[in-house]
C-alpha cells in the first residue's frame, strides 16, 4: 500500500508539471496563431497600407490609410511640402522618399518616412533637405546611391549620403539641346512638354530617357566606376509626332515597354547588346485613330513575384488621359507571350475621369490572391485617389475606393506605396 507521502510526492510533481506545461502551451498555441493569422498582428493597422501623393495644384505631400478589411481610403495627414510634385519615387529599404517639384527656382527634395516613431500612429514625413538642378524635372529614380532625374533640356546625376539619403553631390549633367544653346532653353515646368520626360535605369545598369521633342529614346550606359552616364544611342519613334513619355524595363533588363503621349500607344523593345529593336506594339485606346482625344501617360510591369502561373508571359498596365474633361482617360492591361512574342490587350477600362494631368498608377506591394492585382489611381480633374483591383482571369477592374486628396479641385499627380 503507497505511503501518504509518496501520494503527496506525486501531487506536487503534477502541480508542478502543470505549472510548467499550462503556460508553455499558451506561449506555443499565441506562436501558431501569430504565424498563421499574420494579417490581424497589430490590429487594424496590420490591415493598413500607406500611400503618399503629390499635387499639381497644392504645395503639399498627402499621406492616405488604406484599410483593406474595410475597403476606406482616407487622407490621414497633409504635409507642407515644396511643390506642386508631380512625381514621387519611393526608397522602401531606406524609408525615404524622393520628388520632383513644379516650383521655381528648380530642385529636387529628399524625405524621410519615419514609421513606427513614439507616440506615432501613422507614418510621418520629414524633409531631409533639397537640392537645385538647372531645369524642372519630370520623372526620377534610384540606384548605386545615385539619384537619376530629367526633364526638359537637361538630365542629372546626384550622389545621395547612404547614412541620411541626403541629395548630395552633382556628378554630371546630361544635355539634350546643344551646349551654346542651354542658356536660352526654357527650363521651367512647360519645357517637359517638348524635352525629356523621363528616366529609367535597368537591372543592366542601362539608362533610358524618352524624350517628347525629339520623338526618340536616348540610351546610356552607367559606368559605376566614374559613376556617370555613357552615351550609347538615340532610338527614333515608328511614326513621327509619337512622342514617347514615360519608359519600363522587364526585370531581366532585356525588354523595354514606351508608351507614347501624342498616339496613346505601348511599344515593345528588345534591350540588344547593340541597342533596343522594335518588336511589337498595342493601343492603350478602342479606336487607335481617335489618338488626338488623349494623352497616354504612365506604363508599368506587373512584378513576376505576383503571378500565380508561369513565368512565360508578363503583364504591362498602360494610362492614357482626355484630352480635356468631356473625355474620360483608359486603363488598359496587355500581356506579352514571350514564346510568341505578341502583345496582346486584355482590358480596356474607361477611368472615372478625364484624369486631368495625372491617371497615373502605381501596383501595391501587397500580393492578392487569384491573380488579383492591386494598384493606385490618381486622378488630377477632381482630386481622386483611387484603390483598384483588377482581375486578370475575369479581365474586370473595380473601384474599391476612393477618396478625395483635399478640397475638391486639387487634383492627384502620382502616388506611391509605402
Amino acid at each position: 500500500m503507497p505511503s501518504a507521502t509518496a501520494s503527496q510526492d506525486e501531487k506536487s510533481y503534477q502541480s508542478r508539471l502543470a505549472r510548467f506545461w499550462i503556460p508553455s502551451l499558451t506561449v506555443l498555441m499565441a506562436s501558431v496563431l501569430y504565424n498563421w493569422i499574420p494579417l490581424h498582428r497589430g490590429g487594424n493597422q496590420a490591415q493598413a497600407s500607406y500611400i503618399i501623393s503629390g499635387s499639381f495644384k497644392s504645395s503639399s505631400l498627402y499621406v492616405l490609410r488604406y484599410d483593406r478589411e474595410n475597403k476606406k481610403l482616407e487622407v490621414v495627414q497633409s504635409v507642407p511640402g515644396h511643390g506642386p510634385h508631380q512625381y514621387l519615387y519611393v526608397d522602401r529599404p531606406n524609408h525615404r522618399l524622393y520628388v520632383t517639384s513644379w516650383k521655381e527656382p528648380p530642385h529636387l527634395s529628399a524625405w524621410s518616412i519615419q514609421v513606427g516613431h513614439p507616440g506615432g500612429v501613422h507614418p510621418r514625413l520629414s524633409l531631409i533637405n533639397q537640392a537645385p538642378i538647372t531645369a524642372v524635372s519630370s520623372y526620377i529614380t534610384s540606384k548605386h546611391g545615385l539619384l537619376f532625374s530629367a526633364g526638359g533640356p537637361t538630365g542629372e546625376i546626384h550622389q545621395l549620403n547612404q547614412d541620411t539619403g541626403a541629395i548630395e553631390e552633382k556628378l554630371q549633367e546630361l544635355l539634350f539641346v546643344p551646349a551654346e544653346a542651354l542658356h536660352n532653353e526654357d527650363k521651367s515646368r512647360k519645357a517637359l512638354r517638348n524635352g525629356s520626360h523621363a528616366i529609367e535605369i535597368s537591372s543592366l545598369d542601362e539608362v533610358f530617357v524618352p524624350h517628347l521633342g525629339h520623338n526618340s529614346i536616348w540610351v546610356y550606359n552607367l559606368n559605376s566606376q566614374k559613376r556617370s552616364l555613357e552615351f550609347s544611342s538615340e532610338v527614333k519613334c515608328l511614326q513621327p509626332g509619337d512622342g514617347p513619355r514615360h519608359s519600363v524595363i522587364s526585370e531581366d533588363g532585356r525588354r523595354m515597354y514606351v508608351i507614347t503621349e501624342h498616339t496613346s500607344r505601348v511599344d515593345l523593345y528588345h534591350v540588344t547588346p547593340s541597342g533596343i529593336v522594335h518588336q511589337a506594339s498595342s493601343s492603350v485606346i478602342g479606336e487607335p485613330l481617335e489618338h488626338s482625344k488623349y494623352r497616354g501617360d504612365t506604363v508599368r510591369i506587373l512584378p513576376s513575384s505576383f503571378l500565380d502561373s508561369s513565368t512565360d508571359h508578363e503583364y504591362i498596365f498602360a494610362t492614357t488621359r482626355g484630352i480635356d474633361y468631356s473625355q474620360h482617360g483608359q486603363l488598359a492591361v496587355f500581356k506579352y507571350d514571350m514564346n510568341t512574342g505578341t502583345l496582346d490587350n486584355l482590358i480596356r477600362w474607361e477611368t472615372q475621369t478625364s484624369g486631368g494631368k495625372a491617371n497615373a498608377i502605381e501596383f501595391s506591394h501587397v500580393k492578392l490572391v487569384w491573380n488579383k492585382v492591386e494598384l493606385v489611381l490618381t486622378d488630377d480633374e477632381v482630386g481622386w485617389v483611387s484603390i483598384l483591383e483588377c482581375d486578370l482571369d475575369k479581365r474586370i477592374v473595380t473601384v474599391i475606393s476612393s477618396c478625395l486628396i483635399d478640397q475638391e479641385g486639387i487634383g492627384a499627380s502620382h502616388a506611391v506605396w509605402i
